[in-house]
């Protein structure tokens, strides 16, 4: 794979996420770092709440949503790098998420008690909430700009004897609503998921049989459109991740990752990384923002011009 310019070391990173302009990297380590993409300096760092997890950008970049693993939500300024809310909620347990409302004002996470959660962006007041016996949230995902959401539910482990029920993806609209969200996609041994740029189609990472497969499902009516066996994986957080303008998939791998073409899942690149867990890419650009237990880095990955 062709690297056209030095990669940027990030250090060690759960997460990387771009701004919705694209002008900064937010990074998430041990502490939370905000760079300046093109003159790839930081501009701040700080340790706001213990154990961050994960985070999103509000939709006018100027905020930045923080969760820690035992659950607590803040929201930071992203201009100057200082804590704006501290919701408290340590007792909410660990979870996924959290996801910006596309006005900006409320933010959405998800339990592994099963409840998914709707809060004030402001005071962390919880203004929706809706219960999911048995089930673990694993993933919470804003889609369509914003304007929906996308829910991975995962089932949790059954009685012996008792046959194990299906993992699942919903959609909700915004403002949510009490059953309000519509099941998408039912598939046993569901790894991970993740919606493409323009919300019409679910890539998702499955297990059967023994074999894992990388397969790509119509959002609307859950049909499957294409699906292929891949080498068994690893990493964390997202484990999926489209390229902007969906042409092709990128996937943590066992210290790799690999991409994929869309249509055709065939595979088009392989980029080695020590320990790999998240990865983002910046729109129009061939920049890629890759997380590592060990390492992170910004660097260029010329995908599609590989294989011309």
């Amino acid at each position: 794979m062709t690297v056209t310019r030095k990669p940027l070391k990030l250090g060690c990173s759960y997460g990387v996420r771009f701004s919705p302009d694209g002008t900064r990297l937010a990074v998430l380590g041990r502490d939370l770092v905000l760079w300046d993409v093109a003159a790839r300096q930081k501009l701040w760092r700080g340790k706001f709440i213990a154990h961050m997890s994960g985070m999103a950008f509000s939709p006018d970049g100027n905020r930045l949503a923080i969760k820690s693993t035992t659950g607590q939500l803040a929201v930071v300024d992203a201009q100057a790098g200082q804590l704006l809310f501290n919701f408290q909620n340590k007792k909410d347990g660990e979870g996924c998420g959290p996801a910006w409302s596309p006005c900006g004002q409320y933010l959405a996470d998800g339990g592994w008690d099963g409840r998914l959660r709707v809060r004030d962006a402001q005071t962390g007041e919880v203004r929706f909430m809706q219960e999911h016996p048995g089930e673990m949230l694993r993933g919470v995902y804003a889609i369509d700009g914003g304007r929906r959401l996308l829910v991975l539910h995962g089932v949790k482990s059954v009685d012996e004897g008792q046959e194990q029920p299906p993992d699942y993806c919903s959609v909700w609209d915004w403002p949510l609503q009490a059953g309000g969200g519509r099941k998408v996609l039912s598939l046993p041994g569901l790894r991970s998921c993740a919606p493409s740029p323009d919300g019409a189609s679910l890539a998702a990472l499955h297990h059967a049989g023994g074999e894992e497969f990388l397969s790509v499902y119509a959002l609307a009516d859950g049909r499957l459109l294409a699906m292929v066996p891949v080498e068994a994986g690893g990493g964390t957080d997202n484990a999926l991740r489209w390229l902007p303008d969906g042409s092709a998939l990128g996937r943590i791998g066992k210290g790799k990752l690999l991409f994929y073409a869309w249509p055709g899942l065939g595979v088009l690149a392989q980029e080695n990384v020590t320990y790999p867990c998240a990865l983002d890419f910046l729109p129009g650009s061939p920049l890629a923002a890759i997380g590592s237990w060990e390492s992170g880095m910004l660097m260029e990955l010329n995908i599609h011009k590989e294989i011309a």
